[in-house]
């Protein structure tokens, strides 16, 4: 295998994803694999689909928040004071009839690329890779499923959530099949550049944060596995702060399609 790309999870931030699949298109730059989790992994399945670039920023620009989910924040507090009944923050009943709409699964089950999507199954905790050959809204909506916010999913008997829980940056299907040139987008600046030090409870929170988003992607690039491949990364140029991961607005994601293609181009020069 000769190229891998992984989408990192990051909510409404993956918006950047698509700015940077508009400047691979544009050079000429197809993957053999793509891997993603939560957000990455939607944008990882429209890729899949045969989606063009211009198609994913049309579709990032047009649904709002409010087209996304509902708040379910009051049923969420009242379970908690139950032992048997859990209720998520919010809704993604709206996500779901989006992503059937705008998804064409048979296009993704031809797909000549290799598309994987992660979710971690909640009672052994493993994380578990889906094929394009598996791939449904299902699988899509557990591997966006973000704990306690969003509502987890059953597949194959089980429940699953986000992948992003144990692997937020999932390099293994690109490292274990041996790629040559990986790129990594990752939704948080944290490993790529030095930062100040935190001065406020706010930023002390979201540095933590941040940390979680790249975590497991820079233990993962150390492993002796990882020392064969070129690993690029692309990032934002600075945190987005705690709004950014549930901001889903046609504003906020323009300027984050454009921040991606920007860093894009600067950041994967060496391709």
């Amino acid at each position: 295998m000769e190229r891998a790309l992984i989408l990192s999870g990051g909510g409404a931030r993956g918006a950047f994803q698509a700015g940077v699949w508009q400047y691979l298109s544009e050079i000429g730059w197809r993957p053999d694999l793509i891997c993603g989790t939560s957000v990455g992994g939607i944008n990882a399945a429209a890729m899949g689909c045969q989606m063009t670039a211009g198609a994913m920023i049309r579709l990032w620009k047009r649904y709002s928040r409010h087209r996304m989910y509902r708040m379910t924040f009051h049923k969420f507090l009242l379970s908690m004071g139950w032992k048997d009944r859990f209720f998520p923050m919010m809704d993604t009943a709206p996500l779901r009839r989006i992503l059937a709409e705008i998804l064409d699964i048979e296009a993704l089950r031809r797909c000549d690329m290799e598309i994987r999507v992660t979710a971690v199954n909640m009672r052994t905790s493993r994380l578990r890779y889906f094929s394009h050959e598996e791939i449904t809204v299902d699988h899509l909506m557990a591997a966006s499923a973000m704990p306690l916010i969003f509502p987890w999913q059953i597949i194959d008997g089980d429940p699953y959530w986000d992948g992003g829980v144990i692997a937020n940056t999932p390099l293994r299907p690109a490292l274990s099949r041996g790629a040559k040139t990986i790129v990594a987008v990752l939704l948080s600046p944290i490993g790529c550049r030095r930062l100040p030090t935190p001065r406020t409870h706010r930023e002390l929170a979201e540095l933590a944060f941040e940390q979680f988003l790249v975590g497991s992607y820079l233990v993962a690039r150390e492993e002796p596995a990882a020392h064969g491949a070129r690993i690029l990364t692309v990032c934002p140029s600075k945190p987005l702060g705690f709004k950014s991961f549930l901001d889903f607005d046609g504003a906020r994601a323009e300027a984050l399609i454009r921040e991606g293609y920007r860093n894009a181009k600067t950041q994967l020069a060496a391709l």
